[in-house]
């Protein structure tokens, strides 16, 4: 089993054609690893731009790319092609699915497909290495951030730039090769996969939706921890929904918050206790903060 790691630089530009921006790939870059995680070949590639003739400011720092060099670059299907033979038969890997969903978005601009034709199996090694180095949380892992975690050495290595990235997105793999540990992260690219890799994150705002349930939502008490009951209808609010609720056992008041975001595969639901203040409360409130600001309150 031989794998290829690659990454790709992309211009953000308007496209007339699509009425919407678009990623063009401006540089494909590519290693690739032996079962041993030895690298036995690499690949590089300028692509000359069709969409726009104007690299944006944050490409050309980024990179140190500039017009000049990429318009010298070979047409987008004729470096696909030279990349498809370097990859063809590997398992391919990136750092995270930002690089499949630009080459896909650019496959269909280009030659109107909807999948990567060569691509059969796949590892996102983002999570790969997100996971193996134990890290908690939900940020996601930069690239740099990893090497810099495993002591890697790249300061000789271009950063930003194709090539430089898939050596030390390899590197980072080397590291932490694992060999079952890395067949659990290989995905078949099938139907399935496009589907997830297309779907984005909902946030559910309306109480119809097919996916709003909100009978299962409870809230324990702020004040003494006890089981509140809801005395309201729920309403939806901004981007979430919220309904009254109080403590069966102080009597406590206070406004339950929920809102409800859909993922490809399971429904997440946060929540949040409001605080709920009565008129009298706050006629209270506002008598202690005058007496202790000096001021006598109005009577």
């Amino acid at each position: 089993m031989n794998y290829v790691v690659f990454d790709l630089e992309w211009n953000g530009c308007f496209s007339s054609r699509l009425h919407s921006h678009i990623n063009e790939i401006i540089e494909f870059g590519a290693v690739k690893l032996n079962e041993s995680m030895e690298i036995t070949g690499r690949f590089s590639c300028l692509i000359r731009p069709v969409i726009s003739t104007r690299l944006a400011s944050t490409v050309r720092t980024l990179t140190s790319l500039s017009y000049e060099q990429i318009k010298k670059g070979v047409p987008f299907e004729y470096g696909l092609n030279k990349f498809r033979k370097f990859a063809e038969g590997c398992v391919l890997m990136t750092w995270s699915t930002t690089d499949i969903d630009t080459l896909v978005n650019n496959l269909r601009y280009h030659k109107r497909l909807e999948t990567i034709p060569f691509m059969k199996k796949y590892v996102d090694l983002q999570l790969y290495c997100h996971d193996m180095l134990g890290l908690s949380g939900k940020n996601a892992l930069g690239l740099q951030t990893a090497a810099d975690i495993l002591g890697l050495d790249t300061d000789n290595i271009p950063h930003h730039r194709a090539l430089g990235d898939s050596i030390i997105t390899a590197m980072c793999l080397q590291r932490l090769f694992h060999r079952a540990a890395l067949e659990s992260y290989t995905e078949n690219c099938g139907s399935e996969f496009y589907k997830k890799l297309f779907f984005r994150t909902m946030t559910i705002e309306k109480l119809d939706s097919e996916y709003t349930n909100l009978r299962g939502i409870f809230f324990n008490c702020p004040e003494c921890g006890g089981r509140a009951r809801r005395k309201g209808k729920w309403k939806e609010k901004f981007k979430g929904f919220g309904a009254p609720f109080v403590c069966r056992h102080c009597g406590y008041e206070f406004i339950g918050s929920a809102s409800i975001k859909r993922k490809y595969d399971s429904t997440l639901i946060s929540k949040k206790v409001v605080r709920y203040y009565h008129p009298s409360e706050e006629l209270q409130e506002n008598t202690e903060k005058n007496t202790e600001n000096g001021n006598l309150p109005l009577r």
